[in-house]
Order: structure tokens, then C-alpha cells, then sequence
């Protein structure tokens, strides 16, 4: 009787399988954005590297590993899979992507050898090592069972060409491959080029095969934008316009006026063949406020959402039942959807911009890049919220994707500086600036309307508190927003004190569970105060009657301002911002700080949208300091952008994960009072539910707070109160006057 040779310690088959990869990769393939003969090529080349690149799964080592309690295998298999395809003659780029599909190429001795390959496993011509002795006889040894799995396989793919073939061979392929730093030198890039597309279309079939959760056939097809509707009320006059704009495109309009459907207007005239659509913003609060509208126009089944906390998000949207089981359930749905946002599953995705740097600076999974980014649309929002540096290597990955993608990529911002425009238009080919026009009556409108009183006020809100509450004690709902989170702790206090009605406080230090909790709730209905920090400047579709805030720049306090009077339905709010703040030391920019505070004055006390514009023109009007420029022009002409041809195929750069996914720089911790409740859901295995009560901290405050850190429990304890109310306080020392800011 015919042994069947497993692939997964599932049951699951080589045969099946390999199948599933098929299946996959041949939609992948439909949905190329490349030319007929291309995609010709593609498809023989691919599938060809998918039936063979699990075929050294037969060697009886492996099958044993596959057992039930049984020690791993402890040799590569798809080393074996490329001595297998050098044996039937397959051309180096299909067999680099095959012996690379789960490794990179071995270390060169500099780098770390850390998820590379062994090289001493490697059956070079004039090397057969006694490991691979023993590799490639534990495999030969396996032949008759492998015979009558590989003739299904090759009846599968067409090619019963290959089903009468010789032993394992020595691997033929040109050593140049292996060598780190002089592949580029040696290879030519075309070559280098095709080899990586090929390696990332195999290991994107490969994982979304391997996803047991999702069936292959629900890989969705790219969509045609324009066949959507996206609106059903009359345009704004620069909505229209966007939506008739073909080619690359700065959009500048005012908060709240509609630049979210004007861009997606734009996608949808400037999509091409199998383009896909990429937005990036910021955040992670309004990429998932995007994503939700985003699925609300072009289907579930279309777009995914990608960055550091989706499992977490998706399973905070679940609409399931309450039970254990159905939270589990939920949980693996959340953990699917992660996954497939991270291979090429969802032809809409959006992320921050650090996921698309994370492809052109070649970190981990960079090759799909090459399938996903030609002929794709590009939308950057609120482009004027990057850093200096994020902003550089965003504008050098545009300018690449424009001239080597054949990609069209727009950037949209209620306050963009006109030295970032310029700089725009210096660098990305054939750009057009669209703003809303007074020539047209609604977009007049937009420009002209008046939202905002604005007030300058001597000193900070504790020494104005008194003044904070009488005023918010005559209205219906306030906004407060302070530049720190122990700040907003103290204001909340003073505040919560006098003020009866529903007082809430929103910032960074709340465990994920109640941030979703109290984000949810303003979604439903407004309290009388919300004091918050700068998480409200994004996502929240809020709207406050007045305003009280700390002094910041004038593009933060634009979008502040926008939480307020939102939709000009009302009369001018009134909006108090404190020249002082409560906490010595400054997040922003001093020199930007005070510019903003002393061009305010000069407007108009009733603000309108073109006099925000004009004053975030004049308080950025020198551009760049000498230190921030500095960096900018660096990540600019960032070498591994701007000489892509450089390229090394079977590689990524480890250092890419720690500079771009960890900007933030924030450690996840676990309060004390939570620890019983976290190791409850997590031996209960809801994992996401239990990671939910993580508050993260900055890692500098961290080095204060290390003799209160407990690091024998994983996640660390942090020994400080925490509640669900005000978060987490980082103030040790509870005979310190209140006011007093321990850093």
C-alpha cells in the first residue's frame, strides 16, 4: 500500500498541498498589472517553482518530524527541493526562488546568520558534504512513494514532460547568487530582478496556501475602481475636478470639506491594468477609521488594513456572540485577516506609510512589492504630519514607484506648507496642485465659511481653571486637549471635581481594550468634557461646541480645531489656546510653537479655512531648521531607494524592522492590577483579548520607571495604579503637589 507523503503535521498532503499553491498563485497571476508575454513567462516559471518547491518534504527525515511528538528534521528541505529542480535542468531564477522560500541566501560571514541558509547544506558541484550525503539518501530512499505523488503534481501543472527524471543533483547554479555584497556586481539586475518577483509570487502563493483558515478560491480579483459607487449627493467643485485629474496630484483642502472622497475620485480615474490602491496615513486611529469606510465603498471581501495592531483591531469590530467559544472564534477570524493583509490577499489596502517604506528599503516580504506596486494608485494623507525623515524616504519611494512602477501616486493635506509643496514639485514627475476655487460656488463656500473664534490666553489651564470650568458649565459639550498625557490626567482631575455631568479622558496610556471602549462610546454620543491629548487630532468624528487647548503647532491645531464646530452648522465656536502648558518640557518644536502662537493674533479673532492655510504658509515659510533638513535630504537620496538596481535577490534588511516598525519607540506593559485577569485570558487562550490589556510606554520614560518593572512575568508588570478611567500614572511619588510633572 501507497504511503501518502505529508506536507503539514495537519494531514495534509504534498499533493494537496501543492494544489492549494496552484490554485492561488494562478489568480495571483490574473491579477498581474503586467503585459500578456510577461505574464506568460510569470505563469510557466511560477507554477513550474510551485510543484517542485515542497518536493524535499518526501525525504523520510522530514515525514518522521511530521509525527506527533517528534523532533524536527533539522535539515532544510527546499535545499532538497532545488537539488531536485537543478536535477530536471530548471533555469537559475526558478531555483533561486525555490531554495529561498522560507530562507535567504547564506550568510556571508558579516552578516547574521540568523534565518539564513546552512550553507554547509548546499550540495555545490566540487562540495558534496556528508550532511548532504545524508540529506539526499534519506530522500532517494523515499523515491517509490515520491513517484506517484510528483506524476499527480505534473499532471496538474501540464508537464508530463518531467515526470521521468534522474536523483537528486548537485545544485546548478551560478555560486555569484550567494555572494551578499557582490551579487550586484556580478549579476545582471534584470536577472536579479525577475528572480525576486518570482521569489515573492512563490512565497505569497505559498503562505496564503498554507493559511488553513481561508479558502483559495475566495482570493479576490482586483477590482475596477470606477465600477463603485462611491457618492450619491452633489460634488464640491474640487471633488469634481480630482475626480477628472489624470497623473500624479497634491490635493489641499480644508478639514472636514471632503478630500477623502475627492482622492478616492482621483483612484478611480487613474487606475490602470490590475492597479491596486494603497493609503497610507499616520496613524494607526485613522488608518482604522479609514479602513471601515474604505470596506463601506469597495466590499469586505476587497480591502484589509495593515499595521502593528491588527489582529487586535479587527477583533475589537467583531459582531459575534459573547461566549468563550465565539470569542475564540472571533480571535482566529482576527489572526486570518492579519495574515492575508500581509501577503497579497487584499487588492485595497490601507496602512501607514512605514509599510510601504518597509518595501523599498527591502525589509522582510519586500519582493511582493514588484507584483503589487506597478501600475498602483498611491494616496498619502496628511503628508504634513510626517517627520522629517519619513517624509524623505516617503517622497524618494513616490518618485521610484512614479518612474519605475509605472505607479500615480497623490498627497492630500488640509495645511500643507508651501515649502512642502515646492518640494513636492521638485521631485515627483509632471505633479498638479488642485485646492478648492472661489470661481466655484460650493467650494467658495468651503473657503469662506467661519468656524472658529480663536483666543490667545496668558499662562496655562490650571492657572485658568476656574475660568475652563465656568465656561464649560454654560455649554453642552468642550473639548480639552493637552500636550501630555499626565497633563490631561491633571486637568481631567480639576475638572471631574466641579463638573457633574459625563466627564471623560482619552490618551495613549489606556490599555487598547478601554481605548476601543471610550473611542466607541464618542462615537455614540458626546459628554460634557472629553480632555484628551493628541489622539483626538485624528480618526474621531467628533464634534465639540468650544474648544480649550495647549499650545502646539498651527497644523496640529488645525486639526485640533477640527474636532470643534466640525461642520460649521453652528456660529463661530469659541476656542481658548493657552500660550503656556502645564508640563516643562516641550513634544513640539519651540521656535514652530511660538511662530504659530504669534501669527494668530495678527488674523482675524473669527478664523476661516483660507486664513488657517495662510498662517501655517508663514509659520513654515523657512521650511526645514538646519538639523531637520539635514535628515530630510539624507532619507531623500537614501541609497537603497535611489539605487535600486543595487538590489540583492534572496535578502532583506533586518535593520528595516527595527528603524521603520519601531518609531514609535513605545514599550507594551501590563499594569499590576490587570495581571490576574491577563494570565485568565491567556491560558483561556483568548491571546488577543489578554494582549489587549497592555498599556504601552514610551521607552525613554521607561528608564525612570525601571526599579518599578517587574521582568520575571512575560509581558513585563509595570508596579504603578492604573485605571480604567484615567489610564495608567506614571507619577511614582504621590506626595508631589498634583500639578508637579515627574519626567
Amino acid at each position: 500500500m501507497t504511503v501518502d507523503i505529508l506536507a503539514k503535521d495537519t494531514g495534509e498532503t504534498l499533493v494537496q498541498h501543492t494544489l492549494n499553491c496552484l490554485q492561488v498563485a494562478n489568480v495571483l497571476i490574473g491579477n498581474l498589472p503586467f503585459g500578456t508575454e510577461l505574464v506568460k513567462k510569470i505563469r510557466d516559471d511560477l507554477l513550474l517553482g510551485l510543484a517542485i518547491h515542497d518536493v524535499g518534504k518526501a525525504a523520510i527525515g522530514f515525514q518522521k518530524s511530521l509525527q506527533k511528538d517528534s523532533q524536527p528534521w533539522g535539515h532544510r528541505h527546499e535545499i532538497v527541493s532545488a537539488s531536485f529542480a537543478s536535477a530536471l535542468g530548471i533555469k537559475e531564477e526558478v531555483l533561486l526562488a525555490i531554495i529561498t522560500h522560507h530562507k535567504t541566501i547564506p550568510s556571508d560571514g558579516i552578516t547574521n546568520t540568523r534565518g539564513s541558509l546552512p550553507y554547509q547544506e548546499i550540495p555545490w558541484p566540487d562540495d558534496l558534504t556528508p550532511v548532504w550525503e545524508k540529506m539526499a539518501e534519506e530522500w532517494n530512499s523515499n523515491m517509490p512513494a515520491f513517484r506517484g505523488e510528483w506524476n499527480k503534481i505534473c499532471s496538474a501543472i501540464g508537464r508530463e514532460d518531467l515526470k521521468d527524471f534522474a536523483r537528486l543533483a548537485p545544485l546548478s547554479v551560478d555560486k555569484k547568487w550567494f555572494k551578499r555584497h557582490k551579487q550586484a556586481d556580478n549579476i545582471e539586475f534584470a536577472k536579479r530582478y525577475y528572480a525576486s518577483l518570482l521569489r515573492g509570487l512563490l512565497i505569497s502563493s505559498d503562505h496564503i496556501a498554507s493559511n488553513n483558515r481561508v479558502n483559495p478560491s475566495l482570493l479576490p480579483k482586483i477590482p475596477v475602481l470606477r465600477n463603485y459607487q462611491i457618492v450619491s449627493f452633489d460634488l464640491m467643485g474640487f471633488q469634481k475636478q480630482a475626480g477628472k485629474k489624470l497623473g500624479n496630484l497634491i490635493l489641499r483642502a480644508p478639514t472636514g470639506s471632503g478630500k477623502t472622497l475627492a482622492a478616492l475620485l482621483w483612484a478611480q480615474a487613474n487606475q490602470k491594468k490590475n492597479g491596486r490602491l494603497f493609503y497610507a496615513l499616520p496613524n494607526m486611529a485613522s488608518i482604522n477609521s479609514m479602513f471601515l469606510r474604505m470596506r463601506d465603498y469597495f466590499g469586505k471581501e476587497n480591502v484589509g488594513v495593515l499595521h502593528s495592531r491588527i489582529s487586535s483591531f479587527m477583533y475589537s469590530i467583531r459582531e459575534g456572540d459573547n461566549d468563550e467559544t465565539s470569542r475564540l472564534r472571533d480571535q482566529r477570524i482576527a489572526w486570518t485577516s492579519n495574515s492575508l493583509a500581509r501577503e497579497m490577499w487584499y487588492p485595497i489596502r490601507v496602512c501607514t506609510p512605514h509599510q510601504l517604506l518597509r518595501y523599498s528599503l527591502r525589509g522582510k516580504g519586500w519582493e511582493t512589492m514588484l507584483s503589487e506596486f506597478p501600475n498602483s494608485c498611491f494616496i498619502f494623507d496628511e503628508i504634513h504630519a510626517y517627520d522629517p525623515v519619513v517624509t524623505g524616504l516617503t517622497i524618494a519611494t513616490a518618485k521610484h514607484l512614479i518612474t519605475q512602477q509605472n505607479a500615480t501616486c497623490m498627497f492630500l493635506s488640509a495645511t500643507l506648507p508651501s515649502f512642502l509643496k515646492q518640494i513636492l514639485k521638485k521631485h515627483i514627475l509632471n505633479i498638479s496642485v488642485l485646492e478648492p476655487s472661489e470661481k466655484d460656488d460650493k467650494d467658495k463656500q468651503i473657503l469662506e465659511q467661519k468656524r472658529h473664534t480663536v483666543e490667545i490666553v496668558d499662562g496655562n489651564m490650571i492657572s485658568n481653571i476656574d475660568k475652563i470650568i465656568d465656561k464649560i458649565q454654560r455649554a453642552n459639550s468642550s473639548l480639552v486637549v493637552c500636550n501630555h498625557v499626565q497633563s490631561a490626567q491633571i486637568v481631567y482631575g480639576e475638572i471631574a471635581k466641579k463638573i457633574k455631568d459625563k466627564v471623560m479622558l482619552l490618551h495613549s496610556r489606556f490599555s487598547r481594550e478601554d481605548r476601543n471602549r471610550i473611542e466607541k462610546e464618542l462615537r455614540d454620543s458626546l459628554p460634557k468634557v472629553l480632555v484628551a491629548t493628541q489622539v483626538v487630532e485624528v480618526s474621531l468624528d467628533i464634534d465639540f461646541e468650544q474648544g480649550f487647548f495647549e499650545a502646539a503647532p498651527i497644523d496640529a491645531l488645525v486639526q485640533r480645531l477640527g474636532r470643534v464646530n466640525r461642520y460649521a452648522k453652528r456660529v463661530p465656536a469659541h476656542v481658548m489656546v493657552f500660550r503656556e502648558q502645564i508640563d516643562s518640557y516641550s513634544i513640539y518644536d519651540e521656535q514652530i510653537v511660538n511662530s504659530s502662537i504669534k501669527e494668530l493674533p495678527t488674523y482675524p479673532v473669527v478664523l476661516g479655512e483660507k486664513d488657517l492655510v495662510d498662517i501655517a504658509d508663514r509659520v513654515y515659510a523657512g521650511g526645514y531648521n538646519s538639523d531637520d533638513n539635514h535628515v530630510f535630504e539624507e532619507a531623500l537620496n537614501h541609497q537603497m531607494i535611489s539605487h535600486f538596481e543595487d538590489l540583492v535577490m534572496g535578502i532583506h534588511e533586518d535593520w528595516v524592522d527595527k528603524i521603520i516598525d519601531n518609531t514609535d519607540s513605545t514599550i507594551d506593559v501590563l499594569p499590576q492590577e490587570l495581571v490576574a485577569r491577563y494570565d485568565q485570558l491567556y491560558n483561556s487562550g483568548l491571546i488577543i483579548e489578554a494582549n489587549d490589556l497592555l498599556v504601552p510606554i514610551r521607552v525613554k520614560k521607561m528608564y525612570y520607571l525601571k526599579d518599578l518593572v517587574d521582568r520575571s512575568h512575560d509581558p513585563m508588570i509595570l508596579k504603578l495604579p492604573y485605571s480604567s478611567t484615567t489610564g495608567i500614572s506614571l507619577n511614582p511619588d504621590e506626595r508631589l503637589p498634583s500639578y508637579v510633572i515627574v519626567e
